[in-house]
């Protein structure tokens, strides 16, 4: 038996960030929207939610896209970034409900964790800077660390690699679309946490299991390793 009573079934559970761990993609909504009024773009919510689980390439990419080849993306882009930091400096990180209590249970119960985000390293850095949890995960990797973006399943094999895990024997968190495919193709049990967007009948059936919190993930890991 394991620490804690459990037979290691799962080896790790891979986090993504914005949107699982932190309130961050309903804030950055917000700078797209600010940034893009201030380059004179009008930044939907179909615009910006097309892309969210996506890596830098693929979003300049649909937004070139959408909006033509004049369209400055990183000028644009720069502009997002400072509000969305400036807001977090000045209000603090904003976490995800349960967060706190699923590491805590992780790390007494012995199991690997990563983060595997399409974000950059920066961004990373920035928000477990201000977010303080204490956790030490034990590998991160970020969409510009891998050749092809979510929905495909290079950056969760990437960090099921790092972590020296088999990947049908770890969990992901996700709270995207594009997330739940690409841990879904890496062989591996996605774990829905919505936060935008609620799941589609696409989406539900290449899930593992649905929760309202990350709290609530706790019970479905105890359940797997009691199988």
């Amino acid at each position: 038996m394991k620490k804690g009573g459990l037979r290691r079934l799962v080896a790790a559970v891979i986090f993504d960030m914005d949107g699982l761990m932190f309130d961050t993609e309903s804030l950055n909504m917000r700078g797209w929207v600010e940034a893009g009024r201030r380059h004179g773009y009008e930044m939907t919510e179909e615009v910006v939610y097309g892309h969210i689980g996506a890596n830098l390439a693929v979003t300049r990419r649909l937004m070139t896209e959408h909006f033509g080849p004049g369209f400055d993306f990183d000028a644009v882009r720069a502009d997002r970034v400072a509000w969305s930091f400036a807001h977090i400096e000045r209000n603090g990180m904003p976490e995800k409900p349960g967060l706190r209590e699923l590491l805590s249970w992780l790390r007494s119960n012995g199991l690997k964790t990563a983060i595997a985000t399409s974000s950059e390293r920066r961004f990373v850095d920035f928000y477990m800077a201000h977010a303080d949890l204490d956790h030490p995960f034990d590998a991160v990797v970020t969409g510009d660390r891998v050749a092809r973006s979510k929905p495909e399943p290079d950056i969760f094999l990437e960090a099921a690699s790092e972590l020296g895990a088999v990947p049908a024997d770890c969990v992901v968190l996700e709270d995207s679309y594009n997330g739940i495919k690409a841990a879904h193709a890496a062989g591996m049990l996605p774990v829905m946490v919505p936060d935008l967007l609620p799941p589609t009948p696409e989406v539900e059936r290449l899930l593992y299991r649905r929760v309202d919190s990350l709290d609530r993930v706790i019970p479905v890991l105890e359940e797997l390793n009691r199988a």
